[in-house]
């Protein structure tokens, strides 16, 4: 049994905890994905009656503001 320094575990135990953090980031956020595709389609639909590219900016605030959705 190999003998480690107590910021050593402290180390492994941060490093493990943040892959396993953005594992679950990443598929919450790809199951979130054909919600924010729908909601997107008519935030575009919506939004392209004013201005191409409000709609263009419009999608993208979508998809910005699921991403913080998911993260938080």
């Amino acid at each position: 049994m190999e003998i480690k320094a107590p910021m050593e575990y402290v180390g492994d135990w941060i490093g493990v905890k943040m892959k396993e953090g953005m594992t679950d980031i990443a598929l919450e956020y790809i199951s979130a994905i054909p919600i924010l595709v729908g909601v997107s389609i008519g935030v575009y639909a919506l939004c392209s009656m004013i201005s191409k590219t409000f709609a263009k900016l419009g999608v993208a605030g979508v998809f910005g503001y699921g991403f913080l959705i998911v993260l938080f």
